[in-house]
């Protein structure tokens, strides 16, 4: 577990229902930003969750597909811009399928989070994928999460 401060810039498509869902909304990201120029080699792709799955609905959980951009670049409609923030951050990183992703999340915030002393900010966690899964096995997948931290007084 590492804390980090970064800014990144993501294009975003906001999908609505299971979180392992979204790969359909990377798919339509990816298209649209391609068509329109937007996409530049080795570009990082996010993943921001909104709702915490065991206390909201499938059907209404809400979450943001996003690809790297720079800040100065033009973004139109339905793209929209959403800022990473700025500041530290838990950073872990999940090998293996998307579908085993919650083994992760219940250790980061029922070992982890109570343990550090560390409160949650206000920013929602979010993902980065640092492989593509059409060309690695589930297996191989590996997804890096960061849960922005409040700051310290």
């Amino acid at each position: 577990m590492k804390s980090q401060t970064r800014t990144h810039y993501e294009r975003r498509l906001e999908p609505v229902g299971d979180y392992l869902g979204i790969g359909a909304t990377f798919d339509r990201l990816f298209m649209l930003a391609a068509n329109r120029g937007l996409l530049r080699e080795g570009a990082r792709s996010f993943g921001v969750y909104f709702d915490d799955p065991e206390q909201v609905a499938k059907e209404a959980l809400r979450a943001a597909a996003g690809v790297e951009v720079g800040s100065g670049t033009e973004i139109a409609e339905p793209l929209q811009r959403l800022a990473l923030p700025a500041g530290r951050c838990a950073v872990l990183e999940h090998v293996g399928p998307y579908s085993e992703l919650d083994t992760a999340y219940a250790w980061l915030f029922g070992g982890w989070l109570p343990a550090s002393g560390e409160q949650p900010g206000d920013f929602p966690v979010f993902e980065e994928y640092l492989n593509d899964p059409k060309s690695v096995a589930p297996s191989a997948l590996r997804t890096r999460i960061y849960l922005p931290l409040a700051d310290k007084p």
